[in-house]
């Protein structure tokens, strides 16, 4: 078959990484294909899923705002998906469209790879969107202990532990108050680091042993993460989430593994830009 494709969409997509790592991924594998950016308006969408039905598409990502729209424009989706209500991949089988989720696997998988123990842990996950979504259905996949969900809006909260998992919920107000005993891993899942601020975490909350985790990764290094550090807790961004997302996504299409070396240069080059 000539040429095949990949492609994004949503709106906007002008800040994507993805054309940068997948196409540099398809060139390093020698596989012929390229990735796009669509920007996509939602009385669109329809249209744009359908046209991924063509022989020559691998499939492709979708982000917001059409992670849940999408739905049911496809033929099945998976239980991840399901789950987290959302979907961020597709994957084109003979015409057939389905939906899946990297970002949760994604997590795991770095999260193992980056050495950081879940199982038996007790993990503070502040925010409740779809990152939120995605962090709690891999900590507990991973065998956390203890998640609780604490958000601005409390119902949300409720949500993610009733749909997703998690034993408890609260507040974010709460992860400002001194802690009883430290968490051993805090995850930042609010939009805050994207803006540059912050969610307030007392020092108490982290110990020597505790890991913070920014699921933003630009700036490298946020208030979030500078605020973990100053309390004595090992602290990282989630440039590794978005690596192991976007390369599991890479081989629902093609089948094979793309090398994250590849992916780690294109983004340096682009965060340079």
């Amino acid at each position: 078959m000539s040429h095949r494709w990949t492609c994004l969409l949503g709106q906007p997509v002008g800040h994507s990484h993805s054309p940068a790592l997948h196409n540099a991924a398809f060139e390093a594998l020698g596989i012929d294909a390229h990735y796009e950016a669509h920007e996509v308006e939602p009385a669109h969408l329809r249209e744009a899923v359908e046209a991924m039905r063509e022989p020559a598409c691998l499939g492709g990502n979708v982000t917001a705002p059409h992670k849940q729209a999408v739905l049911p424009m496809l033929d099945g989706v998976s239980d991840v998906a399901r789950t987290l209500g959302a979907v961020n991949t597709i994957v084109n089988r003979d015409g057939e469209l389905w939906g899946d989720n990297t970002d949760g696997p994604g997590l795991a998988r770095w999260l193992a790879e980056a050495g950081i123990q879940v199982r038996e842990r007790s993990v503070l996950v502040l925010g409740a969107g779809g990152a939120a979504r995605a962090t709690v259905w891999a900590l507990t996949q991973l065998g956390a202990a203890r998640v609780h969900v604490v958000n601005r809006t409390i119902e949300r909260a409720a949500r993610v532990v009733c749909e997703v998992g998690g034993e408890s919920y609260g507040p974010l107000a709460e992860a400002a108050q001194p802690a009883c005993e430290a968490w051993d891993i805090v995850v930042n899942a609010t939009s805050l680091g994207h803006d540059g601020e912050a969610p307030i975490v007392h020092p108490s909350c982290y110990s020597p042993h505790s890991v913070a985790i920014e699921l933003a990764y630009n700036p490298p290094v946020s208030g979030f993460m500078q605020a973990a550090r100053a309390a004595g807790a090992r602290a990282e961004n989630g440039l590794g989430m978005l690596l192991h997302q976007a390369a599991l996504a890479f081989e629902c299409w093609t089948g094979q593994r793309p090398p994250l070396a590849v992916y780690e240069a294109a983004l340096a080059e682009r965060l340079l830009q």
